[in-house]
């Protein structure tokens, strides 16, 4: 069976994208699929065979990129990005059509594959849809596997749904990222210290709630005063003052930080200094809080050392499992 027997096989139009497709591959697997029917027919097993490899082909043809592969096309998009050949799973590479809209942007997929991020090159934006994506295509596969082995899914709570795509996602990025590269694509030393160490300096801010503020009077904190790191927690950096009391999280203006302060702290190849720079009133929903402006000192290690990405694809594939697990029962 080819690409455009499998699109006539299944009934789908030329312009299709991967959504439609495992749409009408859901609807024709819960018609036909020999559990569904509580038959052991020949037939009927040959013919839920039949649309689970209509829907293999045109699914592996669609991620691809291929661009009008039903006419026989099989013209795919360049990408020359670096390639992280060990992640555990490709990624789609989406870049924004260059028309302005008055809605949404519009986007499009220009490549497929193991590819590092580079800021130069792709929007943030883009590349977490493409994360977000890649995890949805790994948490569906893991649903159609539970199905071709003649298991029933059962529902959990979107709680827990969002707790193994979290943990998936929070993977993946540190696969697709390489810290000290984007750090340097993104924004470049305020200075180099005599060791030849660059230093850079972001704002931050520190949202101090009003059980926090009397800390924060009792200790004088004005513009001038140092906070502190108290711990890296759900990869955030946690701050106190002087005398040890915790104060709340940093926020970085530039999400694309976190992506690079984070993983270096955890690696021990990174130091900081933190120092208060302006104090201002807000109105929370709990009353008044006091928002800090914080001049956030990061100083990388050791210049000539290249970050190593974590291999995570047995702590990916053990969620998978645990998902698997929660989702389906055995008909037997």
């Amino acid at each position: 069976m080819d690409a455009e027997q499998a699109r006539k096989f299944l009934d789908i139009s030329e312009y299709a994208d991967i959504d439609e497709i495992k749409r009408k591959y859901r609807r024709l697997m819960g018609r036909f699929h020999p559990d569904v029917l509580g038959s052991e027919n020949p037939e009927h097993i040959r013919k839920a065979q039949e649309i689970n490899e209509a829907y293999q082909i045109l699914k592996s043809a669609a991620r691809a990129g291929n661009v009008g592969f039903f006419e026989g096309n099989r013209k795919k998009w360049k990408w020359s990005g670096e390639l992280n050949k060990k992640a555990f799973c490709a990624r789609n590479v989406y870049l924004y059509y260059s028309m302005e809209t008055d809605g949404e942007k519009l986007y499009y997929q220009v490549a497929r594959g193991k590819y590092m991020w580079d800021p130069e090159e792709e929007e943030f934006s883009l590349f977490m849809r493409s994360i977000f994506h890649a995890v949805k295509e790994l948490m569906e596969e893991a649903e159609e596997k539970i199905l071709s082995e003649k298991r029933r899914t059962v529902k959990i709570s979107e709680k827990e749904r969002f707790q193994i795509q979290a943990q998936i996602v929070h993977c993946l990025l540190q696969q697709f990222t390489d810290p000290i590269k984007i750090l340097r694509r993104i924004v470049q030393p305020e200075r180099t210290d005599r060791q030849g160490r660059d230093i850079y300096r972001f704002t931050a801010l520190l949202i101090l709630k009003d059980k926090f503020r009397g800390t924060a009077e009792k200790n004088g904190m004005r513009a001038g005063s140092f906070l502190y790191p108290e711990s890296l927690r759900d990869n955030r950096i946690s701050v106190r003052a002087q005398n040890g009391q915790p104060l709340g999280y940093l926020t970085f203006l530039d999400d694309r930080l976190y992506l690079c302060i984070i993983p270096l702290l955890k690696n021990k190849m990174a130091q900081i200094k933190m120092i208060v720079s302006e104090k201002q009133e807000t109105r929370g929903r709990s009353g008044n809080d006091l928002k800090i402006k914080v001049d956030f000192y990061f100083r990388l290690e050791d210049q000539g050392k290249e970050y190593r990405n974590p291999d995570q694809n047995l702590r990916i594939a053990e969620i998978l499992r645990v998902y698997e697990k929660k989702r389906a029962f055995c008909n037997e």
